[in-house]
């Protein structure tokens, strides 16, 4: 009688191999959309906008030309080395996942060296921004994949789009939830629920709704927050509703990271 081999042993594993049954099932849209609204607002937040002015046009550079470039040099050379037999829309597709980089450790490293707060804000902010434009390039080559014929104007309609979209959707619904929060007099529980209800909305809105990157609306309506909406919470409010996303964004990044790896 066979024996079923499964995580590498022939045990079951307990409630711990029903732990990675159930995670290994489970659909990755209801994953995005559980963490990543969260993950992207509380990053988006905490940006000092005096350093954003100062480094926008670095961090735009860099998450706009420079994921396109690594875009294309990866796809090329998946296209040259796999042997898969892949078409370029498929080397392309993969490239665009792999141009999103995630420098935490990086980061964290600059910041024990005593590196300059402009070198990690450029770096903190480029890696926000290439989740959206790496977001909106796999949404392009995933559709030519599937089998849509793209031209040049095409392209540009379907990326000015989706990006333009994005962030005009994200103001939107900034300067909407400001307005509301004007209506709310002293009431911090209030006034936090409706950034985490706002930011979920905007997400599901775009994503779903709009057929927008929703990436970008969460992190413009993030920055949206950081730039303009900081006075609009009364007395101990605004360190109350830094404290809880912080404390979200730890929550959901440790839990999200060990239960997907």
């Amino acid at each position: 009688m066979e024996e079923l081999i499964e995580y590498g042993t022939s045990h079951g594993l307990g409630k711990l191999g029903a732990g990675i049954r159930l995670w290994a099932n489970i659909n990755p849209v209801l994953l995005l959309s559980v963490f990543l609204p969260a993950l992207l607002f509380e990053s988006s937040f905490a940006m000092e906008v005096h350093q954003i002015k100062r480094c926008m046009a670095q961090m735009l550079l860099l998450a706009g030309p420079g994921v396109l470039i690594s875009t294309f040099c990866l796809g090329a050379l998946l296209k040259i080395t796999f042997p898969y037999n892949w078409n370029w829309n498929t080397s392309l597709l993969l490239g665009g996942l792999l141009s999103a980089t995630d420098p935490v450790a990086v980061v964290a490293l600059l910041k024990e060296l005593g590196a300059s707060k402009k070198l990690n804000t450029i770096i903190e902010g480029e890696s926000l921004m290439n989740d959206g434009t790496a977001i909106v390039v796999f949404q392009l080559f995933y559709r030519m994949v599937l089998g849509q014929n793209f031209n040049v104007g095409d392209i540009i309609k379907f990326l000015s789009k989706v990006s333009f979209g994005a962030v005009a959707m994200g103001l939107a619904f900034g300067i909407a939830s400001v307005l509301w929060l004007g209506f709310i007099f002293n009431d911090t529980v209030i006034e936090i629920a409706l950034t985490l209800a706002v930011s979920y909305l905007a997400f599901f809105t775009a994503q779903d709704g709009a057929d927008v990157s929703g990436v970008l609306t969460v992190m413009t309506l993030g920055m949206f927050y950081a730039a303009v909406a900081r006075t609009a919470f009364k007395g101990d409010g605004q360190q109350s509703l830094h404290h809880f996303w912080y404390n979200l964004y730890l929550l959901v990044f440790f839990y999200g990271t060990n239960n997907i790896r």
